[in-house]
This record gives C-alpha cells, sequence and structure tokens, in this order.
C-alpha cells in the first residue's frame, strides 16, 4: 500500500515536470552527405558539389537557419566523397566558441 501511495505522487510529480521542460535554447548539429567523387573532375565543380551538398542540409535536414557551417571532415570511400558537416544557430555558435575559450587544448580544425 505504501509503495502505490509513493507511486500516486511521484508520477504525476514527474510528469508535472517532463510537461514544463522548456526545449533547447541552442542548435547544434553535425551531418553527414556524399557527392559522387565523379564530380571532383575539376576543383570548381568540386566546390559547386559540395555547396550544393551543404546547402541541401541546411535547407531540409535541420529544423532552424544556421548561422555557422562548418565542414569539418572529408573522406573518399568508394566512388563517393563523403562530408562530415557542422551547423549551428546563433545560439548554439555562441556556445561552441565558449567552450572553445574555457578549453585550451580544444582547437578548431
Amino acid at each position: 500500500m505504501a509503495k502505490i501511495r509513493a507511486l500516486s505522487i511521484v508520477v504525476p510529480l514527474g510528469l508535472a515536470l517532463l510537461a514544463t521542460a522548456s526545449p533547447a535554447r541552442a542548435y547544434v548539429v553535425e551531418a553527414l552527405t556524399s557527392v559522387p567523387a565523379d564530380e571532383a573532375a575539376d576543383k570548381e565543380t568540386l566546390e559547386q558539389a559540395i555547396r550544393a551538398a551543404v546547402a541541401d542540409i541546411a535547407t531540409h535536414a535541420v529544423a532552424f537557419t544556421p548561422t555557422i557551417v562548418s565542414l569539418l571532415e572529408t573522406k573518399l570511400v568508394g566512388d563517393r566523397i563523403y562530408l562530415l558537416v557542422l551547423l549551428a544557430d546563433a545560439a548554439g555558435e555562441a556556445e561552441i566558441f565558449e567552450i572553445e575559450s574555457t578549453q585550451p587544448g580544444l582547437q578548431p580544425r
């Protein structure tokens, strides 16, 4: 009986806490995309393909308008070039730079 009474108090409190939780205020996303390797025939074509892939992520894959977009890493695997992209909104950008300034060993690539 004591367990039921305790649960009858704890469950509504837990649900109330979940109902009043605020959403994230900063958005930071790492996304992976790829382009065909045959688009790397020359520098201009490759650059256009990368820009198009990143623009596609920024417009279709995230639900916020990024203020910072950074290409973190590229890898050639088979016939695809994989791109790891970092996107953040203004608050996320501030968080990133705050973390970098407080952790001296963390350096941007």
